[in-house]
């Protein structure tokens, strides 16, 4: 009986968070099929009740529902949920991570990933394919770790995709402390990151986000965010795919923000976005909006990662190249792999294999590229390195 109350007092409890956030959902009439026989700890095809309440307001969308979601992430407390924003058509993209990080990496680090979709049934983008939804759900039924929304895939779209990234963890998998969001073209040493977090992330010297050590302790219940942060962007005014119009954004520059590559945020954090986004007019370009305009309105702290970014696939590649066994950085390091934790992969699926190939087996065995740094081109970026984004 104590268990079945658990389960109860559960599932009020996410349903009244749903509400305070003003993102509830709806399965319609999909049906999943039934899971293979040999899962590895997959929830059911459908999931209990409160996984599918009725469509409310995201943004400015006036009523948005669910088409597939998941119970992935349970009641067991969590280190992570990592939250992947993905196209229904990459489906290889989303197999080499199941792949190269599986289910048994993702339960030692104790985490759970989930990937977000938008309804692409309808064309709406000329370079990508159609994808009926009865494919993605038959992935789903395969995999159960898929989140898609009745909202029309398509680039200028982003942001709602982004809004429902950082509200499905807070909705459905609470017991997790961190969120990672990240794209499914990214390459994410996942084992580093969970590191910097065991350790304790502290602010160092001019507010350095590192892993132990002296400076101010940052733990899960603050509100706070982590990644490359981009300062001093102006609009793209010429013509072209990502052209934003001075109608649309009036103002010379963006403000400070967090690339949507990968990012940390807490819990508390992304509740505090998604408080202040639902009053705040939608720009498309999503990570200027959310990490950008709506953090700065929310007064979330954002601080710089950006030694541990490479903005090119090759560059970061490259640290792969020189021999295995002896590293120029320690294994006890938490980013071994000259000290990246985050590189494009260019949609690149063998350089994507072989930067989380080589990523676990460094943490898990030590047998890590021994390329120093300096062999390598330079890697890092320079704008906001090791520094705090001001809050006005």
């Amino acid at each position: 009986m104590g268990v079945r109350w658990e389960c109860v007092c559960g599932a009020v409890a996410a349903v009244c968070l749903v509400l305070v956030v003003g993102l509830v959902w709806q399965a319609g009439e999909s049906v999943l099929p039934p899971p293979p026989v040999s899962q590895h700890r997959r929830p059911p095809p459908r999931g209990p009740a409160w996984l599918y309440p009725p469509p409310a307001p995201l943004l400015d969308l006036p009523a948005v529902s669910l088409l597939v979601n998941t119970a992935t992430c349970g009641t067991d407390p969590l280190l992570l949920v990592i939250v992947v924003i993905s196209h229904p058509s990459h489906a290889d993209l989303r197999d080499a991570h199941r792949t190269h990080i599986p289910e048994e990496a993702l339960d030692a680090l104790e985490a759970r990933r989930v990937f977000v979709l938008g309804d692409g049934s309808v064309k709406a983008q000329e370079e990508y394919p159609v994808v009926k939804v009865s494919q993605v759900l038959a992935e789903a039924g395969q995999h159960r770790d898929l989140v898609m929304a009745n909202f029309t895939e398509h680039y200028r779209n982003l942001t709602y995709k982004h809004a429902l990234a950082l509200a499905w963890p807070s909705t459905f998998c609470s017991s997790a402390r961190y969120i990672l969001k990240m794209d499914d073209d990214i390459m994410v040493d996942v084992w580093g990151i969970a590191a910097l977090l065991r350790a304790g992330p502290t602010l160092g010297p001019r507010g350095k986000l590192q892993p132990g050590g002296a400076g101010q302790r940052l733990n899960s219940e603050q509100i706070w965010m982590a990644g490359l942060v981009q300062r001093g962007l102006i609009p793209q005014r010429r013509a072209g795919k990502w052209k934003v119009t001075r109608r649309e954004y009036p103002k010379l520059r963006y403000p400070d923000f967090l690339a949507g590559w990968a990012y940390l945020a807490t819990l508390p954090a992304a509740v505090a976005i998604l408080d202040t986004a639902a009053a705040t007019p939608p720009f498309w370009i999503d990570d200027v909006h959310m990490t950008g305009t709506v953090a700065l309105a929310a007064g979330v702290p954002r601080y710089a990662l950006n030694r541990h970014y490479s903005l090119q696939s090759g560059a970061a590649f490259c640290c792969l190249q020189g021999n295995q066994g002896k590293s120029g950085w320690p294994r006890s390091h938490f980013a071994p792999l000259c000290g990246v934790l985050v590189a494009p992969s260019d949609k690149n699926l063998t350089v994507l294999r072989e930067w989380l190939e080589t990523a676990r087996a460094c943490h898990e065995g030590g047998d890590c590229p021994s390329t120093p740094p300096s062999a390598c081109p330079r890697t890092q970026p320079q704008s906001g390195i090791g520094t705090v984004i001001r809050l006005n």
